[in-house]
């Protein structure tokens, strides 16, 4: 099920951005990833967040801001079972985004979105951190 997040999910939302980032962004730096981290809160309150809920628990969160989605995170133990892909189409469909960013580096996430209809419409060479971005455009 999916739903508003509220301040009291915020314990579950870290751990799923961390078991997450270390599952699948292994070419971003430690500094790196301690600097975001320690921005979380910051960029959460940035955003409107959606989480996935599987048997009451936390699974997956997104976060969207206008017709854009800044942010997909699914705990891996989760992967590959239809969460990202029903987000996703919650997003389209019932917030309208339109528009993500994935990093270069992240193939998979790359792969995941164009499935879902998403086209590259141009590359960004450097992010704030250094990490070149694939901009992506839903053409469903």
């Amino acid at each position: 099920m999916i739903q508003r997040y509220i301040q009291s999910d915020y314990s579950q939302l870290i751990e799923i951005w961390e078991k997450s980032v270390t599952y699948t962004h292994d070419y971003v730096s430690k500094e790196d990833y301690d600097f975001i981290h320690s921005k979380l809160p910051e960029y959460f309150e940035k955003v409107d967040i959606y989480v996935y809920r599987k048997s009451g628990k936390i699974v997956a969160f997104m976060g969207i801001s206008g017709n854009k989605m800044e942010m997909l995170f699914c705990h891996p133990d989760y992967f590959r079972q239809g969460i990202g892909t029903a987000m996703v189409h919650y997003a389209i469909q019932f917030l309208h985004i339109k528009y993500l960013d994935v990093h270069v580096l992240n193939q998979q996430a790359l792969e995941f979105y164009k499935n879902l209809g998403f086209i590259v419409i141009g590359e960004q060479n450097h992010d704030y951190f250094g990490y070149s971005i694939t901009h992506l455009m839903y053409n469903g």
